[in-house]
């Protein structure tokens, strides 16, 4: 992308107003990027088509004379005697420069504010995306809750909001409901990206006091959701918090603590 530096060199180059130095330097900058070449191109085209309207006119013989006796010392400064439409010629073809230069500016900054544009559309368009799935997974949850509420089992449940650890868009979403009378929980996320076939997600139980115990392996859904019901593999006297570890197919014995991607408060 053209910066507005490059694209003042740009103009300055097209006029032929560059320094030595800078010239050198916006030649080379010139060879090596295929975007200002065609910036260049523009503002040349658009220069050259301006200037060829404008007709050419001969100024008159006597016109060094004059000049020289107006920067003649001590000389009183006066207006050339005779008519001037002829010398008009200069005033348009600065006119006509300022113009191209002008076209190649407005073009540039019309690209940026379509790039821009664009971007914030996609971007906009993202975050839509994100609160229906949202939304989504807050009504999957909702439903699942007044599932249970119906057959009487929230009594004596423990629910646990699991939140995500990981930097992914959208942030993944899990409940824990944990029967501890019969020693039984489900599980729902949602969000949680798919992983490899030699890759398992695996639930574990932190009961009070003891090691995390292994509440079984999960995979989910394309969309990154799925419903468990899961047992934990010793009894459970009194679960504090629930976590999500990615592990290898099949699970592990232990926790691996730096894959964790879920957690509970």
């Amino acid at each position: 992308m053209i910066n507005e530096r490059m694209e003042e060199q740009a103009s300055l180059h097209v006029l032929g107003a560059l320094t030595p130095e800078e010239a050198r330097q916006f030649k080379q900058a010139l060879q090596a990027d295929s975007e200002l070449q065609d910036y260049v191109a523009r503002l040349t085209a658009a220069t050259g088509a301006l200037a060829g309207a404008v007709p050419l006119a001969e100024p008159p013989p006597q016109l060094r004379a004059q000049v020289l006796a107006q920067v003649a010392p001590r000389q009183k400064i006066m207006d050339l005697p005779g008519p001037r439409p002829r010398f008009a010629f200069g005033f348009t073809w600065a006119l006509a420069i300022c113009l191209a230069v002008l076209c190649g500016l407005l073009s540039a900054q019309n690209g940026r504010l379509k790039r821009m544009l664009a971007s914030q559309a996609s971007q906009i368009t993202s975050l839509n995306q994100w609160a229906e799935s949202l939304q989504s997974a807050t009504n999957h949850l909702q439903q699942t809750v007044l599932a249970l509420q119906e057959t009487n089992r929230l009594a004596g449940l423990r629910i646990a909001m699991l939140n995500s650890l990981l930097a992914d868009e959208p942030k993944a979403v899990a409940v824990s409901l944990w029967d501890n009378s019969k020693q039984e929980g489900v599980f729902v996320v949602q969000n949680l990206k798919p992983l490899p076939a030699d890759r398992d997600y695996q639930l574990w139980v932190l009961d009070n006091g003891t090691k995390p115990v292994d509440a079984g392996v999960f995979r989910v859904d394309e969309n990154g959701g799925v419903r468990v019901d899961f047992k934990a593999r010793q009894a459970i006297e009194a679960p504090v918090k629930f976590a999500v570890t990615e592990e290898v197919r099949g699970g592990a014995a232990a926790p691996t603590i730096k894959n964790m991607v879920l957690a509970s408060n």
